[in-house]
C-alpha cells in the first residue's frame, strides 16, 4: 500500500493539492516536516490567501482517510494540531525554557 487513500469529498476541491500533500505525510519525511513547519508558523504568518487545509480540520482529515498505520497518523495530526493551536494563541508557557537563557534573562 502506497499513499493513504481518500474516500472523497473530505475537503473543498480548491484545497486538493494540499490535501494530496497531507496524504503523503505518512510516507514522505519531507512532507511530514512541511506539516510541522506549517503548524509552528500557523499563528505567526498570514496563510489566509493560501489554498491550505487549516489546522482545525487536520484531525477530521486524519480520521476520514485510510492509512497504513491509522494510530500513528492520528498521533501525527493530533500533535500538529496542538502545535498550531499553541502557535495561534502565542502560547509559550508550555515550552520549556532553556536554562542557559533563563539564567541570563
Amino acid at each position: 500500500m502506497g499513499l493513504a487513500t481518500c474516500r472523497g469529498g473530505c475537503v473543498d476541491a480548491a484545497l486538493r493539492r494540499h490535501h494530496d500533500r497531507l496524504l503523503a505525510v505518512e510516507t514522505d519525511g519531507d512532507e511530514l516536516l512541511e506539516l510541522f513547519e506549517l503548524a509552528v508558523t500557523w499563528g505567526e504568518l498570514d496563510y489566509s490567501r493560501e489554498p491550505l487545509v487549516p489546522p482545525q480540520q487536520w484531525l477530521d482529515f486524519a480520521l476520514c482517510h485510510q492509512w497504513r498505520d491509522p494510530d500513528r497518523m492520528l498521533r501525527v495530526f493530533s500533535l500538529a494540531t496542538d502545535i498550531a493551536s499553541r502557535s495561534s494563541r502565542g502560547d509559550t508557557a508550555a515550552a520549556p525554557r532553556n536554562p542557559v537563557f533563563a539564567a541570563a534573562g
